[in-house]
């Protein structure tokens, strides 16, 4: 009776199990530093599987309870965006073509890891027979429920926003260096500094000299691309592209402020106030004077609209129209063939087709002056390239970035060729996100990191009769769409096209810094002494995590 008593109980407590190699592997993500590790979540997981169950059924229920749990446990171990997040983007992902969901599904598990996770079982397997794996296993986790000793980081001194030195005041007098910098990184002090800041940008703008009205003519146009960044472009080898020595003006540090289309455009096309906050770009401007289109109109230029997409995903051209101001109808695109076919499974036209196009009608209209926006999405994630390379990855986007820094060298030598006056500037909207990191996984850009609102941005002055006195000037500052306004401002007024000769440095003479602020919908990500804190929640910050 006693034998028989001892043989039941050893039967109800089997330790874990073959749940152990979900706690193993959670330690070496942990440990490799792709996942955190909240002790308490996970011991509490541990001991509802522990629990001694007579029944079958009970056993099942547990099961069908745990499994789900540990889904959910492992998302919040991790650095990935919150769950409510995914859901709130559930009505677009179901726009996208199945074999595009099929490949972002295969993003989160490599096969590293898929062969590590292997590794783990059969190591599991082998060992469970000599060794109390569950008891290691617990052990394991009360050990990381012990106090931290680490510090967290601290700010000691107080300099500038960034790691460089704004090179100019800020426009409208608004001082936003030393002093405005927290004297630490708790939560109340990076929210009152994110206050701040936008209180002080409310105050920013960027005023037009009426006199341009007058000076000798010529078109402006904006060049804004959809997803690629520096990061993209070191990744895919294309840093020494010929196109960015074409530029007279870069801007080393630039922030697009957001990691999505439409809100880019929408801070683009309202570049002459200062910063707002994410939720206010969908509600008008605070005035006319913000809309950088509306001051080109009121100077006389006339308005152009083109894209290579018909802007009919997520409402991006009617967003454009309403709240970036722009009364231009969209250029046709019934001349063109498609290059590619995007992640929704829309036609996308070849850049150098669309914008031969649009400066063919150009030369052949009798306005003395236009502003045009060009917008691109050639380099979207998810866009395949019709009869060629089927895949949408790191591949494809390389071929992609290729082909489209090729189409803009080889329209930028056009545009030299025609003599005609014109002014381009390259302004991405954000970056692509190809390395990824350990909050998202490559493509993801739900969280406007720092690599991804890092965007290359240069101003190019073409004219038959012109000649650049000076190198390249580089704008060093931490520096956003205000910056881009006064530049855009700053040509209008020494109008090289009079003097027929101009000096890139003075152009940067007097551009307004702009301390690293990015937004996406429910999302905060800032640059403070050199380190970036994100926030998921408006309210509780976090270091950025390290690549």
């Amino acid at each position: 009776m006693t034998i028989t008593r001892f043989s039941h109980s050893s039967q109800q407590v089997q330790g874990l199990g073959w749940w152990n190699v979900y706690f193993i592997a959670k330690f070496a993500l942990y440990f490799q530093g792709t996942i955190d590790f909240h002790p308490l979540e996970n011991v509490v997981l541990a001991l509802f599987l522990l629990l001694p169950l007579r029944s079958r059924l009970l056993a099942t229920v547990r099961f069908v309870i745990a499994v789900p749990a540990a889904a959910w446990l492992l998302h919040y171990d991790s650095f990935l965006p919150p769950l409510e997040r995914l859901w709130g983007q559930m009505n677009q992902l179901m726009h996208f073509e199945w074999r595009y969901l099929f490949e972002l599904a295969g993003r989160f598990v490599s096969v590293q890891a898929i062969l590590g996770l292997f590794a783990v079982c059969i190591g599991y397997y082998l060992l469970n027979r000599f060794l109390r794996i569950s008891v290691l296993v617990m052990a394991a986790m009360l050990f990381f429920s012990l106090p931290s000793s680490q510090i967290p980081p601290v700010i000691a001194d107080q300099g500038t926003a960034d790691n460089t030195t704004p090179i100019t005041q800020p426009a409208g007098n608004v001082n936003t260096t030393a002093a405005n910098v927290p004297a630490g990184t708790d939560d109340a002090s990076l929210n009152q500094y994110v206050s701040e800041f936008f209180s002080r940008e409310a105050k920013r703008q960027v005023l037009f000299d009426d006199s341009a009205v007058q000076a000798a003519p010529f078109d402006i146009l904006f060049l804004s691309i959809c997803s690629v960044a520096w990061d993209d472009i070191d990744i895919a080898g294309l840093e020494d592209h010929p196109l960015f020595k074409e530029f007279d003006v870069l801007f080393d540090q630039f922030n697009a402020a957001t990691s999505y289309s439409g809100p880019a455009v929408i801070r683009l096309l309202r570049a002459s106030c200062g910063q707002e906050n994410h939720s206010q770009l969908f509600a008008g401007a605070p005035s006319e004077q913000c809309y950088l289109f509306e001051n080109l109109k009121q100077l006389g230029f006339e308005e152009n609209l083109v894209m290579n997409h018909d802007g009919v995903f997520d409402n991006f051209l009617e967003l454009i129209q309403t709240e970036g101001n722009v009364t231009a109808d969209l250029m046709p695109q019934t001349d063109f063939s498609p290059y590619q076919k995007s992640f929704d499974g829309a036609p996308i036209y070849r850049d150098k087709d669309v914008l031969n196009h649009w400066w063919q009608q150009r030369q052949q209209e009798g306005s003395d002056k236009i502003v045009a926006l060009y917008n691109t999405i050639s380099l979207h994630d998810g866009n395949r390239i019709i009869h060629g390379n089927q895949s949408t990855g790191l591949v494809s986007y390389k071929l992609r970035l290729k082909n489209l820094l090729d189409d803009l060298y080889a329209f930028f030598q056009s545009l030299e060729q025609s003599g005609r006056n014109i002014v381009v500037v390259l302004v991405p909207e954000h970056g692509a996100g190809m390395k990824g990191d350990r909050m998202q996984i490559t493509g993801m850009r739900e969280i406007p990191s720092p690599s991804i609102v890092h965007t290359p941005v240069g101003l190019r002055v073409f004219g038959k009769n012109i000649v650049r006195t000076g190198e390249t000037a580089r704008v060093t500052a931490p520096s956003s769409y205000l910056a881009l306004s006064q530049l855009i401002a700053n040509v209008l007024e020494q109008n090289p096209y009079l003097s027929g000769s101009f000096d890139p440095a003075s152009l940067i003479s007097n551009l307004p810094a702009t301390p690293v602020v990015a937004q996406n919908e429910g999302s905060t990500v800032i640059r403070v002494q050199g380190k970036n804190y994100v926030t998921l929640d408006g309210s509780n910050w976090s270091e950025y995590p390290a690549k």
